[in-house]
């Protein structure tokens, strides 16, 4: 055999090898919904809901900060169980100034709100740190939430009988995504539909690794160790803790919260880069739990399948891409093989584009105007890079715990609160 076929059988057998996994794995989250039940909730106790901290961490968010804390000010919950603290990590803009505007101009809510600092740039894993020190001795729910999020008016309510069940330690909610123009959008794409229903069954089966930031809540007897201070994975981190405290971490997907997503190349490659970096952190961090005995074997499974997903199946992909790129240049090289190339689009489509046309997947997509097949393949080969991509930076010893507000996502929640 050529050098050339052998590479067109190295695109097939590595792009298969890290494709057929995850598609078995979704499989098996779809079978876990219908089989596995959902952690009781707590509807309808007479039980007091117990004291809530609210920490805001907010650098430069000074679009949206205003808008935050009146969201929350329609919240149901007791006032007198509630505090929000609001912690800045060094804002270079007017987000210190518009909270002790709101602050002084809302009687009844502005008191229970709290403004304090890090006195540097120190990233938001810092902050929240010393949002756990600084919170009220009586707290026994933290819950963290992103300036440019905002909640369904139950939410922390929810959140609170959620920790009437004494085996709950964490609890996320769901995205609901926002457009442009401020106005949600219905429905979700391919990956965001991916990732709640992968979430929901390791919820089902015992707990999920992997939390929203933008809405997450925690005991706080559970957490006190804190988090890594350098690490941007800290809603992530304080899941696991919970769960190795003997408790449940749990992804609710009756808890939503609004979000806008970003739409520029630019402003989705920062983001996935960053919330990449952390999570890939975070996997090696607690890579113990793929082997401890202590979890049980669905935490074990739960585990491996992320460490999986993360961390081998990206490195698979690129090496199946490289192998087409091979063959690519071959037949440039050698004309002679050019009948081969045909051959190699054909490995190319059955071993990665193959994810795109699994069933479930591809309804998704080719029901929508705004997902077509080629972009979310794109979408996916794009996420694999930023995985490899990541390791290296970590390799390196580069850092990426200090986030930069994306300006269109802080426009967008913007037009969403001049909405309401």
């Amino acid at each position: 055999m050529t050098p050339t076929e052998w590479m067109i059988i190295g695109e097939i057998g590595l792009g298969s090898v890290a494709i057929l996994p995850l598609l078995l794995q979704d499989w098996f989250s779809r079978k876990w919904l219908i089989k596995h039940p959902f952690p009781q909730f707590p509807e309808g106790t007479t039980d007091p809901l117990p004291r809530m901290t609210v920490i805001i961490c907010v650098r430069d968010e000074e679009l949206v900060i205003e808008g935050k804390l009146s969201d929350l000010a329609r919240k149901l919950y007791p006032r007198e169980l509630l505090e929000v603290l609001v912690i800045d990590t060094g804002s270079s803009d007017r987000t210190m100034q518009v909270v002790e505007d709101w602050i002084s101009n809302a009687p009844e809510f502005g008191p229970l709100v709290r403004l304090l600092s890090t006195t540097s740039v120190a990233g938001k894993s810092a902050a929240v740190n010393l949002g756990l020190a600084e919170s009220h001795a009586d707290s026994e729910v933290v819950v963290l939430t992103d300036a440019d999020s905002r909640l369904e008016v139950n939410a922390l309510e929810r959140i609170g009988r959620w920790f009437l069940n004494p085996e709950i330690g964490a609890v996320c909610g769901q995205q609901q995504p926002i457009g442009e123009n401020g106005k949600p959008v219905l429905g979700s794409s391919v990956y965001r539909s991916y990732y709640n229903r992968a979430r929901e069954a390791e919820s089902r089966l015992d707990s999920t690794p992997i939390f929203e930031g933008s809405l997450a809540a925690y005991s706080r007897s559970a957490i006190n160790a804190g988090v890594v201070a350098d690490s941007n994975a800290d809603d992530s981190q304080l899941a696991v803790e919970a769960r190795r405290q003997g408790l449940r971490a749990i992804h609710d997907p009756d808890l939503h919260f609004f979000e806008a997503v970003p739409v520029s190349l630019s402003a989705i490659h920062s983001q996935r880069m960053r919330r990449a970096q952390g999570l890939v952190r975070h996997l090696w961090r607690n890579s113990d739990l793929m082997f401890s005995k202590k979890m049980g074997a669905p935490m074990r499974m739960t585990m491996r399948t992320l460490f999986y997903v993360h961390i081998k199946m990206p490195a698979l992909v690129i090496a199946s891409l490289s192998c087409g790129l091979g063959v690519l240049l071959s037949v440039v090289l050698n004309p002679q093989q050019w009948t081969l190339f045909p051959i190699s689009i054909a490995a190319l489509n059955l071993s990665l584009f193959l994810a795109i046309l699994y069933p479930p997947f591809a309804v998704r997509v080719l029901s929508s105007d705004s997902i077509r097949p080629m972009n979310a393949l794109t979408s996916f080969t794009h996420s694999m890079a930023i995985l490899v991509w990541v390791h290296l930076r970590i390799i390196l010893r580069l850092k990426s715990h200090i986030w930069r507000p994306i300006q269109e996502i802080r426009e967008s929640i913007n037009r969403f609160d001049q909405l309401q």
